[in-house]
C-alpha cells in the first residue's frame, strides 16, 4: 500500500505544539479575565433564582472547551482545523458571557455582541468546519478504500483483491491465467525503471480493456499479471491468451523493440483449493518459458 496514503502528508495536517498551546493560555486567560472583571464592575443578580440556568451553562461551556482541547491535540487538515479552532473560540465567548449573564447584570452590549453574536457565529464557524472535515475524511476513505484493491502503478486490480475475489467465488469450476511480461529486467536495464513503469501501465491498460465483468485481471507483483474467467470452454481461453500475446507485440519499447509475454493457463478441477490452480498455472506459465517464451501454455 502506499504510504504516503497511509501515513498521509504530514504537511496537511496542523500538529503545531506551540501554537496549541498558546491558544489554550489565550483562552483560559480570557475566561478568568472576562470573568473577573465583570465580577469587579457589574452588578449581581440573585444567585438563588438562577441556579439551575448556571449550572447548564457552566455544563456546556466545560464541554465546549473539552472539545476545543481535542481539537489542540488531533491532527486535523489546515482548513478544517482553523475553522473549527475560531469557531469554538467564538462560542466560548459567547459561553462564558451566558455563564456570567446568571450571576450579574452585563451591559446591553455585552449580552448583545459577546454573548449573542459570538455563540451564534462561532456556532455556525464551527459547523462548517466540522463539515470541512467530514468531507476530508470521506476523501481519504475512498482513497483508502481504492488503494485496498487497485494497484497503484497500473490502476488495476491488485494482489490482494484477486486473491479474495477468486477465493470467494463459489463456482464449482474456473480458469486462471498467469502472465510475465518476457525479459522485463532487462527493459529496465537497458532503458531506466521509469520505461519499465511505461511498459507496465501500457499493457496494463489494454489487457484489462479485453476483461469483461464476470472476470477480473490483477498485477499480483513486478511484471506478473493474473485473470479469472468464470466456467468457459478452453478454446475460447486459449483464444482469449492469443489475443494477449499479439496485443503485446504491439506495445514498442524503443527502436521498434516491442515486448512479448508468457501464460500459463489452469483451469480448476472439482474440489480444488485455489492455491493449488494457481500452482498448476504458475507451473504451466514456468513451462512457457522454458520452451521459448512467447506463448501460453495450458496445464
Amino acid at each position: 500500500m502506499n504510504p504516503e496514503i497511509v501515513s498521509i502528508k504530514l504537511s496537511r495536517f496542523v500538529h503545531l505544539t506551540k501554537l496549541n498551546k498558546l491558544l489554550m493560555f489565550i483562552l483560559l486567560s480570557y475566561i478568568l479575565v472576562f470573568s473577573a472583571y465583570s465580577l469587579m464592575n457589574f452588578p449581581f443578580l440573585d444567585f438563588k433564582n438562577n441556579i439551575y440556568g448556571f449550572t447548564t451553562d457552566v455544563i456546556n461551556l466545560i464541554v465546549i472547551v473539552a472539545i476545543f482541547w481535542v481539537v489542540q491535540c488531533s491532527k486535523l487538515a489546515k482548513k478544517a482545523y482553523f475553522y473549527v479552532s475560531t469557531g469554538l473560540l467564538l462560542w466560548i465567548v459567547g459561553i462564558t458571557a451566558d455563564v456570567l449573564d446568571e450571576v450579574v447584570i452585563p451591559p446591553y452590549w455585552v449580552s448583545l455582541y459577546v454573548e449573542d453574536l459570538c455563540r451564534t457565529i462561532g456556532m455556525t464557524i464551527t459547523a462548517f468546519g466540522l463539515f470541512k472535515t467530514m468531507l476530508f475524511m470521506q476523501k481519504m476513505h475512498n482513497r483508502l478504500a481504492k488503494e485496498l484493491i487497485m494497484d497503484d502503478l497500473t490502476n488495476v486490480h491488485n494482489r490482494r483483491c484477486f486473491y479474495r475475489y477468486v477465493k470467494n467465488v463459489t463456482t464449482p469450476a474456473y480458469t486462471l491465467l498467469i502472465i510475465d511480461i518476457d525479459h522485463f529486467k532487462s527493459i529496465n536495464d537497458d532503458f531506466g525503471h521509469d520505461m519499465g513503469d511505461k511498459i507496465l501501465k501500457e499493457f496494463a491498460y489494454k489487457v484489462n480493456a479485453l476483461f469483461d465483468d464476470t472476470s477480473i485481471f490483477a498485477r499480483i507483483g513486478g511484471e506478473e499479471f493474473a485473470g479469472y474467467f468464470p466456467p468457459s470452454n478452453i478454446n475460447d481461453v486459449t483464444d482469449f491468451s492469443q489475443t494477449i500475446l499479439e496485443l503485446a507485440h504491439t506495445i514498442n519499447v524503443k527502436n521498434d523493440r516491442f515486448i512479448t509475454v508468457s501464460i500459463g493457463i489452469a483451469q480448476r478441477i472439482e474440489r480444488e483449493l485455489f492455491d493449488e490452480v494457481m500452482k498448476r498455472a504458475d507451473l504451466a506459465l514456468y513451462k512457457a518459458k522454458e520452451t521459448g517464451r512467447n506463448r501460453y501454455v495450458v496445464s
